[in-house]
């Protein structure tokens, strides 16, 4: 007696039922014959070494509150940085600030 499950219809599944989470910002690819100006780049993140080494990296982990964490992420996507490569930016940012960096 082999009573085998009913197949899974895959493609009712599909992305196009599928609706993104609110809170999850989308990164839409540049249409550049679609766009007559360039945008300009955001100016208040400053850009970091093109290179940074994970080879030595250590996780860094705190909490944060939500609208933070949303706020950050959306920085770091408009500047096309990843979360660490802004971390690091805004603490070289913070210690020249502070008078800090050599």
């Amino acid at each position: 007696m082999s009573t085998k499950r009913p197949l899974v219809d895959l493609m009712a599944l599909t992305s196009e039922q599928a609706t993104p989470m609110p809170e999850a910002a989308q990164r839409m690819a540049p249409q550049q014959a679609a766009r007559s100006t360039p945008t300009p780049a955001p100016t208040a993140v400053p850009k970091p070494p093109p290179v940074v080494t994970t080879a030595n990296l250590e996780a860094l982990a705190f909490k944060v509150p939500p609208a933070f964490r949303r706020r950050f992420r959306q920085r770091a996507v408009a500047a096309d940085l990843k979360l660490n490569e802004l971390l690091f930016a805004s603490l070289d940012a913070w210690e020249q600030q502070q008078g800090l960096k050599k």
